[in-house]
Parts: structure tokens; sequence; C-alpha cells
């Protein structure tokens, strides 16, 4: 180690006087190598001073003698630092008691030692000089202490050895190696005819064979050295107690203990007293088992501290197969462990420590009478009893035949309960999904009521109505319809909390109730949980059924508490009115919506009855020749009051009350007969199509439309709306589409290029026509990209032999660059507007066309 690295390291950063010195391999004394500023100052050397010099130099001879004394055994010890105090002499000759912190490090490349050294001056040398006398007195006071503490052992140790000889049992302490270190008279006297062949220093074999010779022992009719090794064997293996037999019937108990040391320490207790009265006890209580065992029920008795005392051959039998594993001094919680492993408790099975802390107890087992359950249904009932001596007698009686009959009795009641609850299940429950139904929500929503009543707080309703699970339904069947169902309930059951009530009150309608928190926000959150759970689709048999929900959340105190339920129903309305998958929230402005809707909704039942709802007509044209080809019959209702009113007016509340398809077969019927007597003598009357939706394809009575259609001299069409899904729809709907081809009419696509209708769908559903969405059709005049877009979607149809309508003609322009692209017919208001079937007749009029059993032309 080099130098420059102890000074960095250690001596650089300390105000201390400080010295290094160097001691070569071949060196007594180490000579100084580097001293800092503040060694200079404390012992007057400069540094040129001391390098090289030896460190005796801070000492004389005296004081060098005490210092090497002190530190040589410690660097002899192999510590590589300490510190000590000393005498130091300075260069002009005084004297000082000092300490001085020493550490040293070897010089592999020397094979020499670098010694380190911090000095601080503690006192003058006269002063240390004192502290070293005071020392020195300490040490002998602590000498003189030590001698008396000997005379007082010396005098313990007489007197405990003649303590030893007055105690009447024998006494012995054997060493390690088993040679006897000390022993009292007794154990002299019981080991041998003459005490005097006992002696210290003995092996306890020789001690052994001189009792056997003597008499002392008896080897239970074994050789003398096998008897002794198995002695041996007992006290080798640390066994604390053991009972001998002597000669005469005279029986000792041999208490072992063992010291640190490995000494051996034995006492022999004379127990024949003991035994002989303990013979006695024992032949008693063999009259007594054979007096219990007699008994056929278990017996037994345990301790003031549940340790087992006593016990018949019936108790051993209800316990173990092995009656050898029970004890006296057993706890009856190793009773019961017992039990346990042999299978004698079959109700504690699967809760094995569960059941075993139960019967252990100290309730349980100083209870008066307990029941209990063994293999082959048998029972018993315990009884216990308290002794005066703390002792408890535990006797069974068999009472199997009695708990059989309770059973037969409780499980008939509980049939009938069973019975019960699963009717009142049913009458409170959905059996699809397993919710509450209306009556279930009924009772828990009064429940509620009086929990706000007494704790405060407010009530919400969450009124949940699924999207599009009508189309589902009608498309893929009644079975996914099932299915989406039943995963809305699981859903809906993830988000709600154990004390929230969830209801099924409709086909796909359910209803929350919350009692919240005046300042709770726990009803929205959960309405947003719900709308983001409830938008992931179902799949049903591989295929995804997507659909979604609408929610309507009204909460007191701003709905009434009569009138939650009610108020939840508007909201739900309103959200619906919004969109699919929106959350509408109860205000009392909404009611005014409602009663307005509900005037609606009874006008529109009014107006279906009277037959107001009558089709109006939208000409097609032929995109070359601007003929007259076809005509689009679409709705409208003749109000007597409000005139002519379009779709947008009724036809929502009109599908709430599903009354749509009436409506529908209402204007079918009217426009076959109006242009079969308008139109039906011409060679080439203008085609008619229709809107229908899904429901209508699935619900028609083919047979029917056939025959109405069929009473019409040209061609009819029913246009798909864009509601519909038409590649998820089911083989029953395209079978449907079928049989309508099959009786002659055609089939189109409504809207294509904004709806669900896609090329796929085009190859699966093969229509005969596709209509051109209106809104492609607007931006084409000066839009290239328009343009290059609905030239694409002519071809397609042309490539696929579909014809192709435009609709939305507004303009000559718009015309024009549509018959240029290849749709060979043009629909819109540059064309005609829909208009009722007289102001069709006078527009065909107009364009040369001769109408039979039309209305007369208005001139005003």
């Amino acid at each position: 180690m080099r130098l420059t690295t102890i000074l960095r390291d250690y001596l650089s950063f300390t105000n201390d006087a400080i010295a290094v010195a160097y001691r070569g391999p071949d060196e007594d004394i180490a000579r100084f190598v580097h001293v800092n500023a503040s060694f200079t100052a404390l012992f007057g050397h400069a540094a040129a001073q001391v390098i090289d010099r030896g460190v005796d130099l801070l000492h004389d001879a005296e004081s060098w003698s005490d210092f090497v004394a002190a530190v040589g055994p410690r660097f002899g010890r192999g510590e590589t630092g300490f510190a000590v105090e000393a005498g130091f002499l300075r260069a002009d000759g005084d004297k000082f008691w000092g300490s001085v912190s020493v550490f040293m490090v070897d010089d592999p490349e020397t094979g020499g030692w670098f010694y380190g050294a911090s000095f601080r001056y503690i006192s003058d040398l006269d002063t240390g000089k004192l502290s070293k006398r005071a020392a020195l007195a300490e040490r002998d006071r602590a000498l003189a202490r030590q001698a008396r503490m000997d005379r007082e052992r010396d005098s313990i140790q007489t007197r405990l050895f003649a303590a030893m000889n007055a105690y009447p049992d024998p006494f012995v302490i054997y060493d390690k190696d088993m040679r006897l270190v000390i022993c009292n008279s007794a154990y002299r006297h019981s080991m041998s005819d003459d005490p005097a062949l006992i002696h210290e220093g003995m092996h306890i074999r020789d001690v052994l064979r001189q009792a056997i010779r003597s008499g002392r022992m008896e080897t239970d009719g074994s050789d003398p050295d096998t008897y002794i090794e198995r002695v041996l064997s007992r006290a080798s293996n640390r066994q604390k107690v053991e009972d001998l037999e002597f000669a005469g019937d005279i029986h000792h108990r041999v208490l072992r203990s063992y010291v640190e040391n490995g000494d051996m320490v034995i006492i022999r207790l004379d127990a024949t007293e003991l035994v002989r009265q303990r013979r006695q006890a024992a032949a008693m209580q063999d009259r007594i088992l054979a007096a219990l065992n007699a008994y056929p029920e278990p017996f037994t008795i345990y301790d003031s501290r549940a340790r087992l005392v006593l016990w018949n051959d019936a108790f051993a039998n209800s316990v173990t197969d092995d009656p050898n594993e029970l004890s006296v001094g057993m706890d009856v919680g190793t009773v019961m462990r017992i039990g346990l492993r042999n299978d004698r408790f079959p109700e504690a099975e699967g809760r094995e420590e569960d059941w075993l802390r139960m019967v252990t107890s100290l309730d349980e087992i100083t209870k008066p009478f307990s029941d209990i359950e063994l293999p082959g249904d048998i029972h018993h009932r315990v009884l216990r009893t308290r002794a005066p001596n703390g002792d408890t007698v535990v006797i069974r009686l068999n009472t199997t035949e009695v708990v059989r009959q309770r059973r037969a009795l409780e499980q008939y009641a509980a049939r009938l309960e069973a019975a019960n609850q699963k009717i009142l299940f049913k009458a409170l429950h959905d059996e699809l999904t397993g919710l509450g139904n209306r009556r279930y929500l009924s009772e828990k929503f009064d429940l509620l009521v009086q929990r706000r009543a007494l704790q405060g707080g407010e009530l919400a309703a969450l009124h949940i109505d699924l999207d599009r699970f009508k189309q589902i339904n009608d498309t893929i069947g009644h079975a996914a319809g099932d299915k989406v169902l039943m995963d809305t309930a699981e859903r809906i059951r993830a988000n709600v909390r154990e004390d929230e009530v969830v209801a099924r009150i409709g086909g796909d309608e359910f209803i929350i109730v919350l009692h919240v928190d005046a300042d709770s926000t726990r009803p929205e959150h959960l309405a947003q949980a719900l709308i983001r759970d409830l938008s992931r689709p179902s799949f049903f048999d591989g295929r995804a059924c997507r659909f979604g929900a609408s929610i309507g959340l009204a909460r007191t105190p701003l709905a009434d508490t009569g009138d939650l339920l009610t108020n939840s129903d508007v909201a739900l309305y309103k959200a619906k009115r919004a969109g699919r998958g929106q959350i509408g929230i109860f205000d009392r402005s909404d009611l005014d919506e409602v009663r307005r809707t509900v005037a609606l909704a009874d006008d529109i039942m009014r107006g279906v009855e009277a037959g107001e709802f009558v089709p109006f007509y939208q000409p097609q044209v032929d995109a070359r020749t601007g003929k007259v080809v076809a005509l689009e019959a679409l709705v409208r209702w003749l109000h007597p009051k409000r005139g002519v009113v379009p779709p947008a007016g009724f036809l929502k509340v009109a599908t709430d009350l599903d009354v749509v398809a009436d409506i529908d077969r209402m204007v079918f019927e009217t426009a076959i007969a109006e242009c079969q007597t308008a139109f039906g003598h011409r060679p080439d009357p203008p085609s008619l199509s229709f809107n229908v939706s899904a429901k209508r394809i699935l619900d028609a009575e083919v047979d029917e439309i056939s025959r109405h259609a069929g009473a019409y001299g040209g061609s009819v069409s029913f246009e798909l709306l864009e509601t519909i899904f038409l590649e998820e729809e089911s083989d029953s709907f395209l079978f449907q589409l079928d049989r309508l081809r099959d009786m002659g009419l055609s089939i189109e696509v409504d809207d294509f290029g904004s709806g669900r209708a896609s090329v796929v769908a085009l190859q699966r559903i093969g229509p005969d026509r596709m209509k051109i969405d209106r809104r492609l059709v607007a931006p084409i005049a000066g839009n290239p990209g328009a343009l290059r877009l609905l030239r694409s979607i002519v071809e397609i149809g042309n490539a696929m032999g579909i014809g192709v309508t435009a609709e939305g003609i507004e303009t000559p322009e718009q015309a024009r660059l549509l018959a240029e692209l290849g749709c060979d017919r043009l629909q819109g208001f540059h064309i005609a507007q829909p208009m009722s079937f007289g102001d069709l007749c006078d527009f065909l009029r107009r364009h040369g066309l001769r109408i039979e059993g039309a209305p007369p032309v208005r001139t005003g």
C-alpha cells in the first residue's frame, strides 16, 4: 500500500496529531515516515527532525517499556486497530499523559507494515501516574475480594458436602465420561456392602458391577453386562426418570438431570411404599374397569384440566380401532384428534380444525350435555357430571332412534319450507333471468321508502330499455333474444350493490332502485357504467348479437316518491328520443312532453282505427328518357285537424305502440288498390315500391301479401330499410325473402352507402335493385371525390347485375351527372315531391300519361 493512499484516505482531514510509521519485515522498531502540523505542535518535533527516526523518540525508557507492554500483546493477538493511554515525552523534555489510537496496515509490496496513530493530550504525566496508581490499588482490592469469595466458597462447599451426606436418599454426579465425580454416603451404601469400594473417578460400569455383586441390584435374569448396557443406554439417551427394583421388593425412582458441562446428576428416591400403594390401586382400578367395561355405552373420566383419567372399552372403541392409542393424562383435544384420524366423527369432515376447536372449548366441555354423530348414522347424547374433586364424568347414551325420528319430522318440515320458498321465489322473480319481477319490485320499493323515512337520504330509479332487442328477436330468433336478456341480467348484477333492487318488468325492460345519500352521484355513475357494459355484444351460436341500452333516471326529491318509477319511464322516453345509447334524466318539464306523447299516442290509435294513414307517391323516372317508370309509396297521416303529417310527426310513437306494421299494411293495400285502378290497364304500369322492416319481413303473411301484390298489373318491390343489419340476418329472414321473390316481388336495398348494407350484404341478399343514399348525391356537383365514390357504387351495382336508383335529386346538374354515371332511375324533388293519389294523377296527365278511373283534374 502506498503512503499517499494512507495520507489521502486517513490523514488529510483531521486536526488531531497524526503520525505514520513503517516497520520493515526485519526491523524491531517502526520509523516515522510522516507527521502532520498538529503532531509538531503537540510534541515539538518538526517533520524533518523525526522522519526516519524510531517511534521510541516519543518516550523515555520507563514510558517506552509501559507502552510496549500495552500494545505488544494486542498486535500479537492480531488486532489491527485499538486505542490506549500512555505517557509521552516532548522535544523539550516535558512529559504528559495522552491517548493514542493506532491502526496497522500490511504492505504486500515490501512485506512490512504501516502504523497510523492519532494522539490526544489528556493530562500531565503526574496525573497519569496517579491514575495508574489508583488502578493498581483497585486491582489489590479486587484480589482481596476474590480471596474472600474463595474462602466463602470453600465454606459453602464443605457445608454442601455435609448436607449431601445427611440426605437419606442416594445422590451422585457422573462426568461426561461417566466417571464418578461426587456422591453421598447413602449412594455408596446403596451400591456396595463396603462403601469404601465406591470412590471418585470410578466408571459407572464398575459401580453397577459392584452393586450386582453385592446383591444391591437385580438383573431380571439377564447377564450382568447386558443389564448394565441396558441401564447405560437409558442414561446415555438422557432418560430423565427411571424406576428400579432392588432386592426385597424395594423400589427406587431414579431422577437424572444434565449440566451444560456434560455432568449427569442422579438422585434416587425410595418409592417402595408408593409402588406398593399403586399396585393396590391398580388392582382396585382393574375391578372398577371390569365393571365399567360391562357397561355397553362409552364411559370416561377427565380430570379438572380435561386430561384422560379412566375409560371403558366402549369409549375406546368409539374413538379408535387401536385402544393402545389412548393413555392416561392425554388431553381431550388429543383424544378427539385420534377420533378424527379414525373417522369416528363424520360431522367434522371438511372442517376438522374448526370442529376440534369447538368441541374442546371450555364452553363445550363444561356443558351438562351435547349431541354427537358417529359413523353409520349413529347418534349419542353426551352427559357430563362434575365430581367434587374437579373430575368430569362423561357418559354417552345412544339416541339414534330418537334422532332419526326427529330428523324425519325436520326433513318433512324442510321440504314444506323449501316448497314454500320455491313458490315464493317464483312468485317474486323472473324465471328467465332470475331477477325480481314487478311484485318483487313493489315489495322492495316499499321497504326502501320506509328506509328513507327512517334514515333519510334519497331514492333513485333507473329504467333500462334495450336498443335493437326487437331486431334480434325478429332476425336471429327468440332463443338469441333470451340469451341477450340473460347476459343483460348478469351485467346488471355485476354493477349493482347488494342493497340495490333490480327487477325485470317487461320483455326488455329493467328497473334498478337505489337508496343513496342526498349528494351521491352513484345513480349517474351506475347509469354510465351500464351504458358501457350493455353496449358489448352477446354471442349466440357463434353470432354476435349487437344491442345497447337507453336509460331513464329519476330521483327524489325532484320526483315524488309515489311517482318515481313513472318518472323514470318518462326519462327513458326522453333518452330514446335523443337516440340510442343515451341517458335521460327526469325534469318536471318532461311531464309536459309525456302528456303530449300520450295525447299523440291516443290520436295515432284513433287514426289507425279511422284509416287516416294513406300512401303518398314519389315518382321515379328513367334516367335516359325521363319517363315515369316507378312509384315509391310513402306513408302520410291525413289528420282531420293538422292536415298532412309526415312520418317524423308520428313514426317514433307509432313504433313504441307497435302499430307500424298495421300502418304499413294499410298503406300497402291502399296503394295496390289505387294504382291498379289507375294504371292496371296499361301494358307497362309503373312499378310500386314499399319500405319494410325486418320484423315485417319475418312476420309477413306471405300468402296475403302475394294476393294483394298479384292484384296489381305492374311489379311490386319491397325496399329493405337501412336499419336492417343485412350481414347478420338469420337464415329464416333470407328464406322469407326467397319466398317473396318466388311470388313475384322484387327486393331493393334502400339508402346504400350510408346504412348497414355492404358489398358482402349485397352478395348475401342478392337484391334486384339498390338505392344510393341522398346524402351521397347532394355534394357531387363540383366535387370530384364525391363523383368518384358514386361511380364506384354504380360500377358495383352494374357488376352484380343490380339496378341502381339515385334518390335525392335536387338539380338538373345532379340528374345529368348521375345519368352519365350509369344510374338507370332517378328520384327526388327535382322530378317530383311525394304527393297524394289525386295530385299524382294530375302530375301524370301533365306528362301525357292516360289515367283510367282517376279523380278528375282539379282546376283551382
